[in-house]
């Protein structure tokens, strides 16, 4: 019993670590970010509201792993001193996991130190 469920948690491990892994669609990315959260974080990543964080920072969240940003992004984030929080999917109701990594994957392509 033990060895089938050792079995099962690699198994598992290895689906989750692929899903992250995969290629993540840039187009529907770029799309999502420019319906839900262009309003507040910038055509070109830097913020429009005081306090958000700037996208193209090299100290700037993108330095975290992916599962901790899709984690903020799906539950949303209050950051100290940022002068509104970010409500759970950007206010967005419509998006789902896979769009929040493909947002996060065109945001890293496309403003991370820059």
């Amino acid at each position: 019993m033990k060895k089938q469920t050792a079995i099962s948690l690699i198994a598992i491990s290895a689906l989750s670590f692929a899903a992250q892994a995969a290629p993540r669609d840039l187009a529907n990315g770029k799309e999502k970010y420019e319906e839900t959260c262009i309003a507040c974080h910038g055509e070109n990543g830097k913020p429009t509201i005081p306090g958000l964080p700037d996208f193209t920072s090299r100290t700037g969240p993108l330095k975290k792993d992916n599962s901790a940003l899709v984690k903020s992004v799906m539950e949303g984030v209050d950051r100290p001193g940022a002068d509104m929080a970010m409500p759970p999917l950007g206010g967005n109701p419509d998006l789902t996991e896979d769009d929040v990594r493909d947002i996060l994957s065109y945001i890293r392509k496309t403003f991370k130190g820059k």
